[in-house]
């Protein structure tokens, strides 16, 4: 079974619509890992980002942003820590590919595992650390 890094950047197309672009193709990569398809992980950074997108960038409450981190760890299982290793390779992805720290934390914990990371951040998917998830969909033969 293929095993992907999703990031919050696909994460949040699984739950909210508004002005998303590839959203068919995000909610293949959700609904694959429901069906058992793809096992798709995530790391802890993510259920931060995912509750301040939430919280902050919508204006859900406070009962709906738990509901739905709590949704987020049914489907992707547990969040992974970062080592130390990671976060090391995080600093240096970040200023070899002019990063952010977050974004090359995503990028090293996928490199880690030796899985793909699955991003609609425009920088990540430039520096070729990540697949679109448009790319995911037609290189698993996904639904959508």
């Amino acid at each position: 079974m293929t095993t992907l890094l999703v990031d919050t950047s696909v994460l949040v197309k699984w739950f909210h619509t508004e002005g998303e672009p590839e959203l068919a193709e995000a909610r293949a990569v959700r609904d694959a890992t429901q069906a058992g398809e793809v096992e798709a992980r995530l790391i802890d950074l993510g259920l931060y980002e995912m509750g301040n997108v939430l919280l902050r960038g919508l204006g859900w409450g406070a009962s709906d942003v738990a509901d739905q981190l709590a949704d987020l760890v049914v489907i992707c299982g547990p969040p992974l820590a970062m080592a130390a290793d990671w976060l090391r390779q995080a600093a240096l992805l970040g200023e070899r590919h002019r990063l952010t720290f977050y974004d090359a934390a995503w990028a090293a914990a996928a490199e880690a595992l030796g899985i793909s990371l699955v991003s609609g951040d425009a920088h990540l998917l430039a520096a070729g650390l990540a697949e679109s998830p448009a790319a995911i969909v037609q290189r698993l033969r996904l639904r959508h």
